[in-house]
């Protein structure tokens, strides 16, 4: 009984805060503060300003750029949808004016009314891409850039333009997106159909084409179709799962003198070739993954590792290679000049089911790359890595992708652009404001839970604004960080539009 009533005192007991000082206000979401200050430092404000003009008769009660960068802390935020901007709106003393949510529709039918609009933030993304990029030391001449390009199903619950039935008997939309593995941000992502291929040449070789425009010019230079392969100033890398093993598709990067290194698919040569491995077989142990602890003291590890061959000059598969002209026919077997076949066979897994070309045991990947200076071995690892794509679709549906709010698709392609835009500027945040520390590398959802959701107090005084963070609040040294790294960066200057 006496438990019961310590129980039931302890209930009735009523937490009230009214603050320090009668001018004092609580708010929610004070910890996107630095990330919006740290937008305004890298000139995106003036430079969405500038990129999306409002056009009406009428003047504006709220500024274009900064409603823009307020929908890409919402999508931060976790929003997903327009109504969620109002979450924003106690934060105001934080943010600055936040639109509301009709004005954010206005923006968003506007810029899907203009086809230049998208462009226009674009190129405004492009010139500050330019700037982190340099600073990171990532567009350094001789520096090999890695573009991952994955495409990935979203569901659609209602009946909404070009929502279609997919190849896994779902519906919904089948987005594609281009990363730059050097940050993992969102170099282009583009909106597609349901029903899209997830091998269509053609929106494979756009979404490639969409990520080069997205690249500082001093990298991009020189990857285009003509285009003199001596003056790239940087190697470019084009890593894809077996949706890029489509010919045209690596004679297209060919043209664009891009090097590629995709997941093959099986054929009949290839099988056959698979099945004549013996023993004798020059494999080599794969390299280790990356961040993986082994025990060196275990004698089975040599033997549980994965193993890789090259067999490019393989009697049957060396006619593939080394045209010296592009084939006539797309159903040509024909690589182009310099492709190199690595096989990569490692041990079947507990409980996992035989396919038809495994064999004694060991499952077989085929690796189709153009990489002349490298390794079997590299290659091998360089194409593994390639699954950093998923980590990085995973927060794009996190940040709003994974949520179409608008009926028609013209909308939609702006949503889709907008996801892009979101995720890149919080990537820019982690590797800027908080490296070194746990929330550099951190998920979307972790970020939020921490560090975006962070309540403040608002304090106004001597005419002064002060926001004030809670002194036992776990992750404040970080918000501290991120706040003192603020300070030391340059003033934002002018963008080049």
């Amino acid at each position: 009984m006496e438990r019961i009533r310590q129980v039931q005192s302890s209930a009735s007991v009523s937490v009230r805060y009214d603050g320090v000082d009668e001018t004092d206000k609580i708010v929610a979401l004070g910890g996107l503060g630095p990330l919006a200050e740290y937008s305004d430092r890298l000139g995106l404000t003036a430079g969405f300003a500038s990129a999306v003009p409002y056009r009406g008769a009428a003047m504006p009660v709220v500024d274009r750029g900064g409603l823009l960068v307020h929908s890409l802390l919402m999508l931060n935020a976790g929003g997903d949808c327009c109504t969620d901007l109002g979450m924003l709106h106690p934060a105001g003393g934080v943010l600055g004016d936040v639109g509301s949510e009709t004005t954010f529709r206005r923006m968003i039918t506007d810029m899907a009314k203009t086809a230049k609009s998208v462009g226009a933030v674009d190129d405004v993304m492009r010139e500050v891409r330019t700037r982190v990029w340099a600073e990171h030391g990532w567009s350094n001449p001789g520096r090999r850039v890695i573009m991952d390009i994955d495409a990935t199903l979203t569901p659609a619950h209602s009946e909404k333009e070009d929502a279609k039935g997919n190849y896994k008997r779902g519906f919904g939309f089948h987005p594609v997106a281009c990363f730059a593995d050097c940050s993992g941000e969102a170099l282009a992502v583009e909106h597609r159909p349901g029903n899209a291929g997830a091998n269509t040449i053609a929106d494979l070789v756009g979404i490639i084409d969409a990520g080069l425009d997205a690249l500082p010019e001093t990298v991009a230079r020189s990857h285009r179709p003509g285009a003199n392969a001596a003056e790239a100033a940087n190697e470019i890398l084009v890593r894809s799962d077996s949706a890029g093993h489509t010919l045209g598709f690596l004679w297209d990067m060919s043209d664009r003198n891009l090097r590629f290194c995709v997941t093959g698919r099986s054929n009949n040569i290839l099988s056959s070739v698979i099945l004549a491995f013996d023993e004798n077989t020059n494999w080599e142990n794969a390299l280790r993954p990356r961040n993986v602890d082994w025990d060196r003291n275990d004698p089975d590890v040599d033997a549980r590792a994965a193993q890789v061959v090259e067999v490019t000059h393989d009697p049957a598969i060396k006619d593939w290679v080394g045209l010296k002209k592009r084939p006539k026919d797309d159903l040509d077997v024909h690589y182009p000049p310099g492709t190199r076949i690595v096989i990569r066979r490692e041990p079947l897994h507990p409980g996992a089911q035989q396919r038809m070309f495994d064999t004694n045991g060991w499952r077989h990947t085929i690796i189709v790359c153009d990489l002349p200076d490298d390794s079997p071995l590299e290659i091998d690892q360089l194409q593994r890595e390639h699954a950093h794509v998923e980590e990085n679709i995973k927060r794009l549906k996190t940040t709003g992708l994974d949520r179409f709010p608008f009926p028609d698709t013209a909308r939609n392609k702006v949503w889709t652009a907008m996801v892009g835009w979101a995720h890149t500027l919080c990537r820019w945040f982690q590797l800027d404001l908080l490296a070194g520390t746990e929330f550099e590398h951190a998920h979307p959802k972790k970020l939020r839970r921490c560090l975006f959701g962070t309540p403040a107090i608002l304090r106004t005084k001597n005419r002064q604004a002060w926001t004030l963070w809670p002194k036992r609040w776990p992750w404040n040294p970080h918000l501290r960080t991120a706040g003192r790294r603020l300070r030391t960066m340059n003033p934002p200057t002018p963008l080049r539009i």
